[in-house]
């Protein structure tokens, strides 16, 4: 079948079975200059057969976004500005299921992309066929000024392991995959938090462990002073609502260790009695961890 070629939604772009269009959902609300930043981190992409849906919470502020994403002039770039605020996972899905790819990824407002994220994805895509989905390290930046990624600390994820995910999630933010498959997935709308975790790990379920590539290719920002999406009073009622749906399937070490983090998420002080109960040798470790921290 190779040289069939099919014409694609956006204007002016060709593609053929060796160049598929990839999906990008980005939601955003009230952080117009950190999205312009990850805007242009996708315009960098030295893949160029993609196409970015932005979906607007009802942001107050949105003006600059709306002109430089009408000034880019680039049928790529969609905006969509929505009339009221339903949350991330909302607009997510709504990004979601407007998409047109055959493979499709996301990218929260305030991060960036290494050049070559789209790419590198593409060559490891036939990793998919017995994997849920692909995913990769970061680099993290807390405010300095850098000229290359590779100058920031690097964010190395753990090799994929049910007997880590369980405890936490140690595939990140985003990650790249079939279409259909998160059409088929979707984001919780009913989670305040843990919302990442709570899809990749029905997809794990569904379509088999991941496949991690070992190459930084995302920027995550961190402490930038902008409006975090999810406000952190809801994070302890998420993730317990998160923890309640999910439970069944964790094992005992696990239960232990995802006890532990609604603890320390909600910042409340152990009896010695729940203390004893959930303690364990990486429990323990996070305990002395937490005390040498204040």
């Amino acid at each position: 079948m190779r040289g069939i070629t099919a014409q694609l939604p956006i204007q002016g772009y060709t593609m053929t079975i060796d160049n598929p269009l990839i999906s990008i959902y980005m939601p955003t609300w009230n952080r117009q200059q950190l999205a312009i930043r990850a805007i242009k981190s996708v315009l960098r992409q030295d893949y160029p057969h993609w196409e970015m849906i932005i979906v607007d919470d009802c942001s107050s502020q949105y003006e600059q976004l709306q002109q430089y994403v009408d000034g880019l002039n680039d049928s790529r770039v969609q905006y969509t500005r929505n009339a009221i605020n339903s949350g991330a996972c909302a607009v997510r899905n709504q990004a979601i299921l407007q998409a047109k790819g055959q493979f499709i990824t996301g990218i929260d407002d305030d991060d960036e992309w290494t050049p070559n994220r789209l790419s590198l994805f593409l060559e490891h895509k036939h990793q998919l066929m017995n994997h849920a989905f692909l995913y990769a390290n970061d680099y993290v930046c807390e405010g300095e000024v850098y000229s290359q990624p590779a100058s920031l600390p690097l964010y190395p994820k753990s090799p994929f392991s049910r007997h880590l995910f369980y405890k936490r999630n140690i595939v990140g933010n985003q990650v790249f995959s079939w279409a259909w498959r998160f059409k088929e997935s979707l984001f919780d709308t009913e989670l305040k938090a843990a919302q990442d975790y709570d899809i990749f790990l029905r997809m794990v379920m569904a379509y088999g462990e991941p496949w991690k590539i070992e190459a930084a290719t995302q920027i995550l920002h961190i402490n930038h002073g902008e409006m975090q999406i999810t406000s952190s009073p809801k994070k302890f009622s998420g993730y317990f609502r998160f923890y309640r749906k999910h439970k069944a399937r964790f094992d005992r070490a696990s239960k232990k260790y995802q006890l532990f983090t609604l603890y320390q998420i909600r910042n409340k002080r152990m009896t010695w009695k729940t203390f004893l109960t959930l303690l364990s040798v990486r429990n323990g470790k996070r305990w002395v961890d937490g005390l040498r921290s204040k």
